[in-house]
């Protein structure tokens, strides 16, 4: 004989096992970065309390800003020291890129999620709806965002290089290749060529 479940039996069941974060629906929002100058150095103030607040390792945190600012540091306690100056929007630039790669789920969005390596890759696992991917694919958390259109200009940050040499900047969910564009750099570009999410640009002065 079919065991039957009344609706509001299920339905508890289910709240309960989702995570408190989920059930509350509490808003996540990327911490901001307390930067200073001192001397030669920048200083993020608060990065011991970054690591808190997204749950993650300071070390790993600390190789990949060092790998995207190009540059070389040392955690002193709940600081992070940085050689040369590096200006608050860029090393906010890097968090919120850290958050949307190593930290959001990027089905659902939650925070509540684990890294986990298997064979050598690491892999997002959330906890509150269940979805796993590779980090080294680098999607990004499904977001809205203003559509590119051909012949406007936008400013940009160059963040990688393609095997060609043309540099690569990202807009929302465009890969946009800028031709004569050095990594790092922050250009004014003007879109000529879209082709579903892939763009191509060329600098104006």
């Amino acid at each position: 004989m079919t065991e039957l479940y009344d609706y509001e039996m299920l339905l508890k069941r289910v709240r309960d096992a989702l995570p408190e974060n989920v059930k509350s629906h509490e808003r996540f929002d990327i911490p901001k970065a307390e930067v200073i100058r001192e001397g030669k150095n920048t200083i993020i103030r608060n990065f011991g309390t970054i690591a808190k607040i997204i749950n993650r390792d300071p070390m790993h945190i600390y190789k990949y800003l060092m790998r995207e600012l190009g540059t070389a540091g040392t955690i002193q306690k709940d600081r992070l020291v940085l050689k040369g100056h590096i200006s608050p929007a860029m090393v906010q630039r890097r968090v919120d890129s850290y958050v949307r790669t190593y930290v959001l789920c990027y089905e659902c969005g939650s925070p509540d999620t684990e890294l986990r390596k298997e064979d050598r890759v690491e892999i997002l696992v959330c906890k509150a709806c269940g979805a796993m991917r590779p980090v080294q694919a680098k999607i990004d958390v499904r977001v809205s965002s203003e559509n590119l259109r051909e012949g406007k200009i936008y400013e940009v940050e160059v963040t990688d290089l393609s095997r060609d040499g043309d540099g690569i900047a990202r807009y929302g969910p465009y890969t946009i290749y800028i031709h004569g564009a050095r990594k790092g750099q922050r250009v004014k570009i003007k879109i000529t060529k879209i082709k579903k999410n892939v763009a191509f640009g060329q600098i104006v002065s």
